[in-house]
């Protein structure tokens, strides 16, 4: 739905894509991970987002990128 909707989220927009589908699943009472890492070589930096620690609809196997912020969800008491 977040590409359909917006051209800065298709393409090559990793961050914007993440970000919007992460607001989208919170406002859908969904908790996923949002991440973003680089690859040194060839330099690549990414930001995806994540379920159960898996990445979701990536391009990139896992492990491709070393994360350098991830934003869990809260955890509920």
């Amino acid at each position: 739905e977040v590409v359909a909707v917006s051209v800065n989220c298709a393409g090559e927009g990793c961050v914007q894509r993440s970000l919007a589908t992460v607001l989208l699943c919170r406002l859908r009472g969904q908790w996923p991970t949002w991440c973003s890492g680089v690859r040194v070589v060839p330099f690549l930096a990414h930001a995806w987002v994540e379920v159960d620690g898996e990445p979701v609809d990536e391009p990139y196997p896992r492990g491709y990128h070393t994360t350098l912020i991830r934003v869990p969800p809260l955890e509920r008491s």
